[in-house]
């Protein structure tokens, strides 16, 4: 087992289909989601429901927690990888826009639809921006050792 450099760290996250979105309600207790992240040049986002539990934990702390795990079978082969931010929500049509832009690039989608949608009522945007304050990472393989075969295997 050993700790992922910061550069694969981002090369893993950026291929990542699912992360794990955690906030804190009001009263302390951890709040999860899971969608689908993006990168801009400087935020992994996600579109999430804008009325949900995630954004009225933001009103109250913008702290986020995103949870990368990767897994085989029999657990052989495996990489968690937590990030700390804060958390936004976004409301420039021309960011809404770019978002779905590289929603659609990740899920090979046209989401042009939803942005036109979107862009009409920027208060009611689905788009949650996470500005990365840290990352830390494990993986099953051993010092040393690249990541090339465990990628490969658990198909990142």
């Amino acid at each position: 087992m050993r700790t992922l450099t910061a550069e694969e760290i981002i090369q893993i996250t950026r291929k990542a289909m699912w992360a794990t979105v955690i906030t804190v309600r009001p009263d302390g207790v951890p709040f999860a989601i899971e969608a689908t992240p993006f990168d801009t040049e400087t935020e992994t986002c996600f579109m999430i429901n804008p009325n949900g539990g995630t954004s009225k934990n933001l009103k109250a702390s913008n702290h986020v927690l995103l949870k990368y795990t990767f897994t085989t079978q029999g657990l052989k082969d495996w990489m968690g990888i937590s990030c700390l931010g804060s958390g936004r929500f976004v409301h420039e049509p021309d960011e809404i826009r770019l978002g779905w832009d590289l929603l659609g690039q990740v899920m090979k989608q046209d989401f042009s639809s939803a942005a036109d949608k979107f862009c009409k009522t920027p208060e009611r945007s689905p788009m949650m921006a996470v500005k990365i304050h840290s990352r830390t990472g494990r993986c099953s393989a051993k010092n040393g050792e690249p990541l090339t075969d465990i990628i490969a295997t658990l198909g990142i």
